[in-house]
């Protein structure tokens, strides 16, 4: 790999709720009515990667009520192939084309031959076309949100369930659900960063794919996000501009006033180091929580938005 490039999806709409695994495959003409954005679908193939793959998230749990609404970025890989054959691509030169060009250059017979000879078994070489491959995804989620998770208490990831009328996961580590119906967890710690009332970004699903790891791919797909967002607060605090998205969650955490700049992550602790290295704090209060059986911490941090 030698270069990458970064894709911004704007908030896709709820034509991405319709995505599965066999729909990311469809032809164009065979695709749900409106299409689903092909950024979303090179999106959502890392993401399955990563977290349903390699941590055992369930597929069902991976896209959620939030990606209509959120921004995503995809980093994608330059890599090099054999171009299609499409039977008019100019090949190399022939074997005795070669040999002609150094006779007419003034070479001698002897040594034309000897080419020949070397190279007569030698198959004609395409050309090489670039390409791009996704290799990395991000996301940011405008508020408001549903409340933060109580500590100790396990959910869907990135707490999807927050604020839905279905049953809590069970406390242990476990991806089944329990079979009597309990309220929804509230939190019962509260979190020291965050007065519970100011709105905030989420920033989540960041995953790169295992053979491109180690690049700095995330750290470039983190920065471009927060530096995206800090340019266009009024964008971030608006949202999507959904009416019925703000009516859904009224009265939770950073349902109303302005975005001042502040951003949460919901950190994998064995990644609490990487994210404190991008400038983001752990938030004591907020505890752990455990999350599609992985322990989660809380993080923030503010951005200079003016």
């Amino acid at each position: 790999m030698s270069t990458q490039f970064i894709t911004l999806l704007p908030p896709p709409g709820p034509s991405v709720l319709s995505y599965t695994r066999s729909t990311s495959s469809l032809p164009p003409s065979t695709t749900p009515s409106p299409p689903i954005p092909q950024p979303f679908k090179e999106a959502m193939s890392i993401r399955e990667a990563v977290f349903v793959t390699e941590q055992c998230v369930p597929l069902e749990n991976e896209l959620d009520a939030d990606d209509p609404r959120s921004w995503h970025w995809i980093v994608y890989a330059s890599v090099s192939g054999p171009k299609p054959d499409t039977g008019d691509d100019e090949e190399e030169p022939q074997p005795q084309q070669a040999q002609q060009q150094q006779q007419e250059q003034g070479q001698g017979q002897d040594s034309g031959a000897r080419d020949h000879h070397q190279k007569a078994s030698s198959p004609p070489r395409r050309k090489s076309e670039t390409g791009k491959l996704p290799v990395g995804t991000i996301r940011l989620v405008p508020p408001p949100h549903a409340p933060h998770p109580a500590s100790g208490s396990e959910h869907k990831i990135d707490n999807a369930e927050g604020l839905s009328s279905s049953p809590p996961l069970s406390t242990t580590k476990s991806h089944t659900q329990t079979t009597s119906p309990t309220p929804t967890p509230t939190l019962t710690t509260a979190p020291s960063l965050h007065n519970g009332k100011e709105p905030y970004v989420k920033l989540g699903r960041l995953a790169t794919l295992k053979a491109y790891r180690g690049l700095g791919l995330g750290t470039l797909l983190v920065n471009t996000a927060l530096e995206w967002a800090g340019r266009n607060k009024e964008s971030v605090q608006m949202g999507p501009g959904d009416a019925v998205e703000r009516e859904r969650v009224e009265g939770v955490e950073g349902s109303a006033g302005a975005w001042k700049g502040l951003v949460l992550v919901h950190a994998q602790t064995h990644l609490e180091g990487y994210y404190a290295g991008l400038g983001f704090v752990r938030d004591e209060g907020m505890g752990e929580w455990w999350e599609e059986g992985i322990m989660h911490v809380g993080m923030w941090r503010r951005l200079d938005v003016g």
